[in-house]
């Protein structure tokens, strides 16, 4: 049996386990369960001792990971299967939708507030993104498990004073950053432009802007699934819960 620790917010909320017929198993933790302040990790998986099994518990780890074509080419990449779920976690987990991190058994747990990164330059940027068509989320370098439901190209980033990084380790992202795809042009102004009158209606949109990287228009968007708090060293970011099911 295999076991990934999943974690919110930092902390040890349950561990979701793979047999050897490859059977998915999540479990809350009893120290979890009895808190007087823990949630559930999503609607599809309410706060109980049982264990939710197979289709009960697949959904939602399946649906923090990205949809087919970049799924494809991450396995590719890694060199495991893309119907592998519990492997394609156990390689990119420790940053997804949210709140959720799933680190190896043994792996010390993410901590709150880390903000180690690697800071990129304009045309370091430019390089990355260029790659992302080929090699979605950075998938394979060192320092990176990021994950992200979701077929279009996109690069989580953590901003700061106008410099853009890359969050290394458990170090949780500010933005996300969606390059415009050569199937689609007019595709950053299109979603710009609704997302506006979204907020102009009255929804709850977070946050957009277009960023020029190289020749390529870009997408930046606010999470708005982490929030971060200013400080005199820099952000203190913390990751808030996002229903991927």
């Amino acid at each position: 049996m295999k076991r990934l620790i999943v974690y919110l917010n930092g902390e040890r909320v349950g561990a979701l386990d793979e047999d050897d017929s490859g059977l998915l198993e999540f479990r809350y933790a009893q120290e979890w369960t009895g808190r007087s302040d823990s949630m559930p990790l999503s609607r599809s998986l309410p706060l109980q001792s049982e264990p939710f099994r197979g289709k009960h518990a697949r959904p939602f780890f399946a649906g923090i990971l990205p949809d087919e074509g970049p799924r494809q080419q991450i396995a590719a990449i890694l060199g495991i299967s893309e119907r592998n779920d519990f492997a394609m976690l156990e390689r990119i987990g420790g940053e997804c939708a949210g709140a959720v991190s799933l680190l190896p058994e043994g792996t010390p747990p993410p901590t709150v507030g880390e903000t180690r990164v690697r800071e990129l330059s304009e045309n370091e940027l430019e390089d990355i993104v260029g790659e992302l068509p080929r090699r979605p989320l950075m998938a394979g370098r060192e320092g990176l498990r990021l994950s992200l439901a979701g077929s279009q190209s996109k690069l989580p980033v953590l901003i700061r004073n106008a410099a853009i990084a890359l969050p290394l380790g458990n170090t949780p992202s500010t933005h996300i950053i969606k390059p415009e795809p050569e199937r689609f042009p007019g595709l950053v102004a299109t979603e710009v432009l609704c997302m506006t009158l979204a907020k102009a209606v009255g929804l709850n949109v977070p946050p957009v802007s277009v960023r020029p990287v190289g020749n390529k228009p870009c997408i930046v968007v606010h999470r708005e699934d982490h929030a971060s708090a200013l400080a005199e060293d820099g952000p203190g970011i913390q990751r808030g819960l996002a229903d991927a099911a």
